[in-house]
């Protein structure tokens, strides 16, 4: 009974996974606001019932989306040598979740924002504080404090919320000014700006 158990659980993950990897591709190739459930559940080659066993609606599948994305900011930051000042570990963060953003692609990013702003099913996990993102801002203010190298009055959970907002908001600018804006370059300016406002003088 137990092995039987186990083989549902395995072979439900494994549905979740090509559902959740047919909508990706789907994503990337025709844009979110492009293809339908029906889309999704034909290239995964499950029935729509199974989809929505998984999911509640299309806008679901962001938050999956975005836990991935922030899995791999969470990797490439422990992948930084310990020896790495806080400040530049900050600016190679945030440069990382820039260069992360522009591979996705404008038009996902946009209906991305778009579904935040409808507060579609699963989006309330992309503003969620205990998102690994926050986390991982947190730990380097925490440590650029620890170090001598941030002021020590700084509110860690503040500063660290502002580094999100402000990568949202800057975000938000590339998508109305698209493609004359440069992400990287006004990101990274924004961050020197604020690595002048919690370094110690």
């Amino acid at each position: 009974m137990k092995d039987r158990t186990t083989s549902r659980k395995l072979q439900a993950a494994d549905t979740k996974r090509r559902i959740y990897e047919s909508a990706v591709e789907l994503m990337r190739t025709r844009g979110l606001n492009n293809f339908s459930v029906d889309d999704i559940v034909e290239a995964a080659g499950v029935s729509k019932g199974t989809f929505y066993v998984h999911y509640k609606s299309k806008f679901s599948l962001i938050a999956d989306y975005i836990s991935t994305v922030d899995i791999d900011y969470e990797e490439f930051f422990n992948s930084i040598p310990t020896d790495v000042t806080p400040s530049k570990m900050l600016l190679l963060i945030t440069a990382k979740i820039t260069d992360v953003l522009i591979g996705i692609g404008f038009d996902v990013i946009r209906t991305v924002y778009e579904a935040l702003l409808k507060k579609a099913d699963g989006t309330e996990t992309m503003l969620s504080y205990n998102r690994r993102l926050y986390q991982i801002y947190r730990h380097i203010i925490m440590q650029g404090i620890r170090q001598g190298e941030f002021r020590e009055a700084l509110n860690i959970d503040s500063i660290s919320n502002h580094c999100v907002m402000s990568i949202r908001g800057m975000t938000f600018e590339w998508c109305v000014r698209y493609p004359d804006f440069d992400l990287k370059k006004e990101v990274l300016q924004h961050f020197d700006i604020i690595l002048t406002g919690i370094k110690k003088s």
